[in-house]
């Protein structure tokens, strides 16, 4: 189960990319538009934050299993700082093709993108359903949530941005 916690983690952090660097003015019809810095929109940037949280969330899950927490403390310089855990490390050979663009990748629209983005979000689920984790007992917080709630809540809630980003388009346009 861990492994398959780490390889989710992995695929969020790969999705939390290419969300980080979509040009939020959905106009933008060239697949570099995933790779540029050029700045996002409110909806896509709260996208990325809820896809890191239920990234960390996976993280305080694997804890709970008994992993050893990748980070240290008694940090003093930027040089001691460990390196983020369970990344995608070269984001331009994420798997974009899961809708057999082919040849026609660089013409895909934000729209195409975004879609795309709450589709594969959307995978996950089934996917989180496989692993079968979300009904093994977890530390609850002070609140009696279980920390399975908490992931679940910032993957939906990535979701939810994405699909806003949609609106925000239809009414600008």
């Amino acid at each position: 189960m861990v492994e398959e916690i780490k390889e989710l983690r992995v695929k969020i952090d790969g999705l939390s990319q290419l969300v980080k660097n979509i040009v939020g003015n959905g106009l933008e019809k060239n697949i570099e538009a995933f790779f540029n810095d050029e700045g996002n929109s409110k909806e896509l940037d709260k996208a990325y934050d809820s896809l890191i949280l239920a990234k960390a969330w996976l993280g305080k899950i694997l804890g709970e299993l008994g992993t050893v927490n990748p980070y240290g403390e008694g940090y003093k310089t930027k040089e001691d700082i460990e390196p983020t855990a369970d990344t995608a490390k070269n984001i331009k050979d994420f798997p974009l093709d899961s809708r057999n663009w082919g040849d026609n990748i660089n013409n895909i629209s934000h729209i195409e993108k975004v879609d795309w983005l709450r589709t594969e979000i959307q995978a996950m689920f089934k996917q989180i359903e496989e692993t079968n984790f979300y009904g093994i007992y977890f530390h609850e917080d002070e609140m009696g949530d279980n920390y399975c709630n908490w992931f679940y809540k910032y993957l939906h809630e990535a979701r939810f941005w994405l699909g806003f980003e949609l609106q925000r388009i239809k009414e600008t346009q």
